[in-house]
């Protein structure tokens, strides 16, 4: 199979000025001023992005295109670093900053893959086709947005808010420090999903017909829903029993409030350390 790659470098001129992109290798892609157009392999089959950024935040929108459409915009501000000057570097000489952002995309078997520079931070806005499951991490810099897609989104965030909406499929989503908010308007038969993080408030809105079982977590917060939940007071305490080891019994009971909507289905997490979760019905 034919493995398509674009390595992709952008630019930033000093005092503001605009920026430019610069293709190096380019084996079918449109470079059109700030964007990068990359074509799926066969638009008639699953289609998958993934993107994988150090420093910067990403955007995803769903469009009724057929191809990934990547825009990058360079944090020159961010990544200015001052060193001392050189012996070899006469006076009166003064240091031009290196604020360039990097992408390395690559398209095989229909999926689509995007990492991000190291050193520079970036952001990277990309339309691709409505239906298209989307892998998507950064760790700092920025947050995740996703909007109109139907597919599986799995978004995971290491400093940053995760904002999900006017989404079909399933969903996985998960912040360390950001607050995590998503909106479904269908979801996947039978498809478990989570949503969690460590800082920050759980805002997710279901539609109201959907069955599924819940468990909800939070150690500084409150729980507050719609929703007519059934809750499962008979769930057992977890119980580790370590008789063998000098005969200690040790009994831990979990801090997790279970129940089902509509009957039950699927498990649907939520867990928060420190903040309220927030459950709509559509």
């Amino acid at each position: 199979m034919r493995k398509r790659l674009w390595t992709v470098f952008i630019k930033t001129a000093m005092a503001g000025a605009a920026l430019g992109t610069l293709v190096v290798c380019n084996v079918g892609a449109q470079n059109t001023g700030d964007r990068i157009t990359v074509p799926f392999s066969d638009g008639a089959k699953p289609r998958t992005l993934i993107v994988k950024m150090i420093q910067g935040g990403i955007t995803v929108r769903g469009y009724e295109g057929k191809d990934a459409i990547v825009e990058t915009t360079s944090r020159s501000g961010n990544s200015t670093r001052r060193s001392s000057r050189p012996s070899n570097v006469p006076e009166g000489m003064h240091q031009i900053a290196n604020n360039s952002g990097g992408l390395d995309i690559t398209e095989e078997g229909n999926i689509v893959t995007i990492h991000g520079g190291v050193m520079h931070s970036s952001d990277v806005v990309i339309q691709v086709p409505s239906q298209t499951s989307l892998k998507l991490e950064t760790i700092n810099g920025g947050a995740i947005v996703v909007e109109n897609i139907s597919g599986e989104v799995d978004a995971q965030n290491m400093n940053g808010a995760v904002t999900i909406t006017n989404v079909s499929g399933s969903v996985v989503a998960n912040s360390m420090n950001g607050k995590v908010n998503v909106s479904l308007n269908k979801v996947t038969p039978n498809k478990p999903m989570s949503f969690s993080t460590m800082n920050g408030t759980i805002d997710v809105t279901l539609p109201a017909d959907m069955k599924a079982n819940l468990k909800m977590k939070t150690d500084n917060g409150d729980i507050w829903t719609d929703f007519d939940v059934k809750l499962d007071a008979s769930h057992a305490p977890t119980v580790e029993d370590n008789s063998k080891k000098g005969g200690r019994y040790h009994v831990r009971v979990d801090k997790a409030m279970y129940g089902s909507i509509n009957g039950g289905g699927p498990e649907i997490q939520f867990v928060t350390s420190n903040g309220n979760i927030v459950i709509h019905k559509k």
